[in-house]
Parts: C-alpha cells; structure tokens; sequence
C-alpha cells in the first residue's frame, strides 16, 4: 500500500485523546496483512505482532491519539464554548472551521470578540467559543456538555512529495510503523507494532502498553519541528530523513545502533541532541518497570499542532526503512 493512501486513512479518523477507538481500529486493518496477533488493554492502547517471532522483542511504538476540544458549556446566545485537549497555539484558533460530535455531527466557527473591540492584547480559551448557528434552546437538543469537537481539516497533497493535514503528530509516527512492518512481512524477527493513547495529556497510554509488552527494546517514534524560514537551530529539515535523538532520554546503545544502521544502508538522517525530557512517550517508557532500553526517532513537521501541519512523505518511507533494517540487526 503506497504512504500516502496509509496516511491519508489515518489522518481522516476522529482520535483525540481519551477517544481513540476509531483510529485504533483502522491501524489495525492496515497492519493486519502482516501481523496474525493482536491485543489490547484497559487504556486503549493497541498492538500487533506476528505468531512464532523469534529473537529479541523490538517494540515500535506511535501514539495514535490527537488534540482536540472539549464542550464544556452553551451560552445564552447559543455559543458553545470548550475546554482544550492537549496544547494549542490560541493565535491560530479564531474564525477556525470545526466540527462538533453531539447527537447529530455539526459545523461551526470558533469565534472571539473582534480585534478593533478588544481592549487587552493576549486572550485565552476563555475569550472564544464556537458559533454553530443555533440558540440556545436548539444546541441543547443535540449538544452536550462533553461532547467532542476537532478541527474540520482535508488530507491535501503538496508539490515535493510534501502533505498537509492536522493530526500528522503523530499519525505520521503510526504510518512508518505500517511500513516498516510491510518491510518486515518475510523476516521472523520479532517486532511489536503498538499505537498507543493519551499521549497528548500526558503520555499516559504508552507506558502501560510497555509494561504489558515488555520489550527487549523499545522505539518511540514521534514528530519534531520542521525548518521554517527564520526557526531557530533546533528545527530539522523536511525531507532530510529520520531524526534519531541522543541524551539522557534514551539509551546509548540503542541511539547509536539506530545511527550506525542507518549509516550502513545509506539512509538520510538527522541528529537531535536533547539534554533532558524528549516530551514524547519515550519520557515514561524508559522507567516502566524495571527499566527498558528505549530509542526515538522522528519525523520534522511543519506548524505543529495547528491546523495544518506539513510533513515530507519521503521522510516516512526513510524512517520506516530505518526501522526495519534496525529490527533485522536486533
């Protein structure tokens, strides 16, 4: 299956933090063709792996979850305001297009008091809410409090074997997970593919699937940021190939078998020097149970956690290259 009909299927399927169930499901039909066992657990993590693997147990793991907002009210005049679900950039928030998951699946704008009315200069979750046409007395028929709501975004392909779409963190991470295991089909190793939960309100869901699978190794792979005109030193460029990290977050020997490997086949990469916490699920693993030993490689993204974000599709296939010769080498 090319990359990019395995990321669009996964862009396009709900999965904020907490309400995972749909895109788990469709991880697993994409995997499913070369993995003959699955599990999963109490916090909706999900994995998969093949029957009489041998070797080492190589867990490859994305999280599947991603921000979103949350209903936590409806004015007088029929707004409905919300509460975030993982981290936005407020800027990016107003005259917004969303869709809102009630009783019925509507539409609505996230509004906030004009600029030229404004008398301070920042505003917070506080000063917006989402405008979806209605009174009060009618939201209330189909909308409740809880209810779900995600930016109303389309898969859209880009010149330079470029994407954009939301939710790239990290559905980009599971689509090089599918690849790698496609690589994999033929060999005996034994690799558990895992998309896990939560990662968004705290990389939550990863550590209890550790604990679960208790790999012989384990490999985050998550997003960083994206060379934008201006961006400081610590952005990496799109199409540039995986970025594998170095620090205190992950073991030496594994980061340093991640990077000979890929200097053996010939793949692009990059290298982030992260002196403390990676903020990705490789944070909590590495101190599940007794300890495992944990990589992370990832993927550059542009505009994270907007809207659209842009990444490289090339950078998916060279990561999940890098993945499989790395899982052979084990």
């Amino acid at each position: 299956m090319k990359t990019e009909e395995i990321l669009k299927s996964l862009c396009q399927s709900g999965g904020i933090s907490g309400d995972e169930r749909k895109i788990q499901d469709i991880f697993v039909d994409l995997i499913s063709p070369y993995c003959d066992e699955f599990q999963s657990d109490v916090m909706g993590n999900v994995w998969a792996r093949k029957k009489n693997a041998q070797g080492k147990t190589i867990m490859l793991e994305a999280h599947a979850d991603k921000i979103g907002l949350m209903i936590s009210g409806i004015t007088d005049e029929g707004f409905l305001l919300f509460a975030e679900i993982g981290g936005y950039d407020k800027k990016i928030m107003p005259s917004t297009l969303v869709t809102v998951f009630g009783k019925e699946t509507v539409h609505g704008v996230i509004g906030s008091v004009p600029p030229h009315l404004k008398k301070k200069q920042k505003f917070t979750s506080d000063d917006l809410c989402i405008d979806i046409g209605m009174s009060k007395c009618e939201a209330e028929k189909i909308i409740s409090v809880g209810d779900l709501a995600e930016f109303d975004t389309e898969y859209t392909p880009l010149l330079g074997e470029r994407a954009a779409a939301s939710a790239f963190d990290d559905r980009a991470g599971l689509a090089a997970i599918v690849k790698a295991v496609e690589l994999l089909k033929d060999d005996s190793v034994n690799v558990v593919a895992a998309a896990s939960t939560q990662e968004e309100v705290g990389c939550r869901g990863a550590k209890c699937a550790a604990y679960n699978i208790n790999p012989d190794v384990y490999i985050c792979i998550d997003v960083c940021h994206g060379k934008t005109p201006d961006a400081d030193k610590n952005v990496f460029a799109l199409g540039g190939g995986p970025v594998i990290t170095v620090g205190p977050n992950v073991q030496p020997y594994v980061s340093k078998k991640l990077i000979s490997t890929a200097s053996d086949f010939k793949i692009d990469y990059q290298i982030d020097v992260d002196s403390g916490n990676t903020g990705t699920n490789a944070w909590t693993v590495q101190i599940a149970r007794m300890g495992i030993p944990t990589g992370l490689v990832s993927l550059p993204l542009r505009y994270m956690h907007t809207r659209y974000e842009v990444l490289s599709l090339k950078d998916i296939d060279l990561t999940a290259q890098l993945l499989a010769e790395f899982a052979r080498r084990c």
